[in-house]
């Protein structure tokens, strides 16, 4: 059976059967309604995930399964998803996420509308409010007004010939290995590129399990802060550094690890301390969106008072910070 779209979808996943048998789940209707192929690279998950894949592919015969012989970590298995990918196009996405068929249909109509497209972001649970859709040319107006949205890899759909571009001089450091291809392919080229703003990639909602990510781990500075800020900075000169410090911001701001809630968040897990604001202090001033005082009151508020705190004001107003 060929797909009868220009458009697959890949995933890379480790450890997510739940999620992944959930995101089939959802999609299955549309899957088969418009022919589109799936691609799941499994990073040697030591859970079910190839008996949930084969599950759903006696559903649809579009539906591949390859599994690395070992965890070769994030950056190399979503490379490897996007290489399985045989489409014009390909939207890498994560097991956690949900697409709508009006969104999906969105970019359809893209693709058809724009025939030399080099890659589409589309918006992420309606983030950017006032950037209208339109088609972007020019390499740091898109980092700058884009990027931080485009650091979720399911925001992100891309022609083959960026996927087929020389990614061997990558440094498959900075954990953002999605954008990464994408910043250093336009970096030196003319390119065109859609937004999409009315319709939105969605966080999938787990009946029974937490959706957990780096964010919410021990090495949040580490890879929110040190490597994000590093991975900016080592852009080409191509990219100027005002609009290399607004990509910074955004991030900061859409992930809402530069906030108020952030901190406070990272704070009251242990992850924010006196030593690891000063290992990460220059980081964390280029993307904090609030002055630097609070961060600094947060550090010195101890985390078992700002927990209690937490849990009174969840308890009277129903919040969910």
């Amino acid at each position: 059976v060929k797909p009868k779209s220009d458009i697959s979808i890949a995933i890379p996943t480790f450890n997510q059967s739940m999620f992944l048998n959930l995101f089939f789940m959802k999609h299955i209707l549309l899957l088969k309604k418009l022919n589109i192929q799936v691609v799941v690279s499994d990073n040697a998950s030591p859970d079910d995930t190839e008996r949930v894949v084969k599950k759903w592919q006696k559903e649809s015969p579009l539906i591949s399964y390859y599994c690395n012989e070992k965890n070769v970590g994030y950056d190399k298995n979503v490379l490897a998803a996007l290489g399985y990918s045989k489409t014009k196009y390909t939207w890498l996405m994560g097991d956690t996420y949900y697409i709508s068929l009006e969104l999906f249909q969105a970019v359809l109509l893209e693709v058809d509308k724009h025939e030399d497209l080099d890659f589409i972001v589309v918006n992420l649970e309606n983030m950017i409010k006032n950037i209208p859709s339109h088609v972007y040319t020019d390499q740091n107006k898109i980092l700058s007004e884009l990027g931080g949205v485009m650091t979720c890899l399911s925001c992100l759909v891309y022609h083959k010939k960026i996927i087929n571009s020389n990614l061997g001089n990558l440094n498959h450091l900075s954990a953002f290995i999605h954008l990464e291809i994408i910043l250093n392919y336009i970096s030196d080229i003319n390119f065109k590129s859609s937004w999409i703003a009315d319709y939105s990639i969605k966080s999938s909602k787990h009946p029974t399990m937490k959706k957990v990510n780096w964010s919410h781990k021990q090495d949040v500075l580490e890879i929110g802060f040190k490597k994000w800020v590093d991975f900016i900075f080592s852009l080409p000169n191509s990219y100027l550094i005002e609009d290399k410090l607004n990509c910074i911001r955004s991030f900061g701001k859409l992930s809402k690890l530069g906030t108020f809630r952030g901190f406070l968040l990272m704070r009251m897990r242990g992850h924010l301390t006196s030593s690891s604001y000063e290992k990460y202090r220059i980081e964390i001033d280029l993307m904090r969106t609030m002055p630097i005082f609070f961060v600094r009151l947060i550090i010195i508020v101890p985390s078992s008072i700002l927990k209690f705190f937490f849990v009174l004001i969840n308890k009277i107003f129903n919040l969910k910070l």
